[in-house]
């Protein structure tokens, strides 16, 4: 498999996560959001306690938003994505700021690539169907994952489509180019993995 999910627990660091509050506020939950960001969006993100000393690149909050350091925004940039990144001050649940800069990368691209007839998830036969006779059904509950790599096209980081998965999904050449940037990024293998 050449696609890695973008973790956001860490080998020796455990979880990361935290709450994040946007400015202005986005006057619905962050999840259900579908569009761009109103322009001179902001966002705060207060770490939980268990969290010290954060040197890592990429982390997600309880609050369903995905954070990238200044470094991985960088290489970001250079691929093919549509992610809006917004500014947002990171700090510990002390109050002290972190020692590096972050982006709440917005609006993954998210395609349509799950192999619904080689993964394993539930109600296979009914949400199968679904693809080819809408209204089209979300998987909910998956066992293991194989996409349709053929699909991707030059995608180096996305979401899948149409599935209730909210890792981010990284090529295995980018992720490459990551750890050549020296990138503290937490992976797991898409094809093995089992949720």
């Amino acid at each position: 498999m050449n696609y890695f999910f973008l973790e956001s627990q860490y080998p020796r660091r455990g979880f990361i996560s935290g709450g994040t509050t946007f400015t202005p506020e986005l006057g619905m939950n962050y999840v259900a959001i579908e569009n761009p960001l109103p322009e001179g969006t902001t966002a705060e993100v207060e770490l939980l306690s268990t969290v010290r000393n954060l040197k890592v690149d990429y982390f997600e909050t309880i609050t369903g938003t995905r954070h990238v350091s200044d470094r991985f925004k960088a290489l970001l940039e250079g691929t093919k994505t549509n992610i809006q990144f917004i500014p947002t001050t990171v700090c510990y649940h002390d109050g002290r700021s972190v020692e590096k800069t972050y982006w709440t990368a917005h609006q993954l691209d998210r395609l349509d690539v799950f192999d619904y007839e080689n993964s394993e998830y539930g109600r296979k036969a009914v949400i199968a169907a679904s693809v080819q006779q809408p209204p089209r059904k979300v998987v909910k509950v998956v066992s293991q994952i194989c996409l349709h790599e053929e699909r991707i096209g030059e995608h180096e980081f996305f979401m899948l489509d149409y599935i209730n998965i909210f890792k981010p999904i990284i090529s295995k050449d980018f992720y490459e180019v990551c750890r050549k940037h020296k990138l503290n990024l937490s992976v797991t293998e898409v094809g093995n993995l089992s949720i």
